[in-house]
């Protein structure tokens, strides 16, 4: 059997760039790249490629070899057509993220995702797990930083800033902590979903309101790395919450402004804050190639390349045709 051409080496080379491609998008599924017109024409020129080279073993062109060859072009074929269906037609990236005690429906997946109730404890630790569950489907458990696929989806748990805060009085009361931007009203949990400029740095930040006292308090994250920028306040190297009270008419209120480390209480403004920081879950939901394709596709290829180039082997073929005549003789 004769060695392999030009011909068989370039279009082997697209089509394991082609596979490449589109396996990435299950490594890194969240990339916005998957669906932009560059991706896809890169794509497409793989296909052209192989499509060319299969077509024109068909009829020959490239021997024995490119006729058992174009089982394997036939596989990879259906796994680039797979990733160009993905990023053409599937749903772009999309975050979801409520606070704890709430559910969010999930069109694109056909299921309700429910996050569950957080204490101070379960922000600290970030371990929350989020359920889907599906219609005449079983349950899904996604722990925190795990994914599951579902059908031509993957759902991936990623986890976001978040802080407990427990408010008090003068007194020391307990007092009602209520987000009126917040579906879930009553929350005392923050999620920070604002990013806004401060410190000479992007800070995730969010908002809330202590009615008893006419409080309305600004939330600002700061991660360790932030942190470094305010080293005059002691919390270098640390996360930390920067407060900043405001009366209803939006004054800030005189020592109303102050930093907060996790589990520290701090009086602002006439309220007593204490955070507990942490982690509380997104789901990060992003379009796959159809998993049944892949599969097939990844089988005809690397059955395509067995047959190819294992049973076309000098010494397979010299094998099954059993020893030369003089041998025998």
């Amino acid at each position: 059997m004769r060695a392999a051409s030009g011909n068989t080496a370039l279009a082997l080379g697209a089509a394991a760039a082609g596979i490449a491609l589109v396996f990435a998008q299950d490594v890194a599924p969240a990339w916005t790249g998957y669906h932009t017109w560059q991706y896809s024409a890169a794509l497409a020129i793989a296909a052209v490629a192989v499509g060319g080279y299969a077509l024109g073993a068909r009829k020959g062109e490239d021997g024995e070899l490119g006729m058992r060859l174009t089982f394997a072009m036939t596989g990879a074929l259906v796994i680039i057509a797979a990733g160009i269906a993905s990023g053409l037609l599937g749903p772009d990236t999309e975050t979801v993220q409520r606070a704890p005690g709430t559910v969010a429906p999930l069109p694109d997946v056909g299921a309700a995702a429910f996050f569950p109730v957080a204490g101070p404890a379960t922000i600290a630790s970030g371990d929350t797990s989020i359920s889907l569950r599906r219609r005449n489907a079983g349950e899904l458990e996604i722990a925190a930083g795990g994914r599951q696929f579902v059908g031509a989806t993957v759902v991936e748990s990623v986890p976001k800033p978040a802080a407990y805060v427990e408010a008090r009085d003068p007194g020391g009361a307990h007092l009602t902590i209520t987000q009126p931007t917040n579906p879930s009203f009553l929350s005392p949990v923050l999620l920070f979903p604002q990013e806004v400029p401060l410190a000479n740095a992007v800070l995730p930040a969010d908002a809330f309101a202590t009615p008893a006292l006419h409080r309305q308090i600004k939330a600002f994250y700061f991660s360790k790395s932030a942190s470094t920028a305010a080293r005059n306040h002691g919390i270098a190297g640390r996360e930390a919450v920067l407060f900043a009270v405001d009366d209803d008419s939006g004054q800030l209120l005189p020592g109303g402004i102050g930093f907060a480390l996790s589990g520290q209480a701090v009086d602002l403004g006439g309220v007593r804050l204490r955070p507990t920081l942490g982690t509380y879950p997104a789901l990060v939901i992003s379009a796959v190639p159809y998993p049944p394709a892949l599969w097939l596709g990844g089988a005809l290829f690397v059955g395509g390349l067995g047959y190819g180039f294992l049973r076309g082997s000098p010494k397979r073929r010299s094998a099954e045709n059993g020893p030369p005549a003089a041998a025998i003789r």
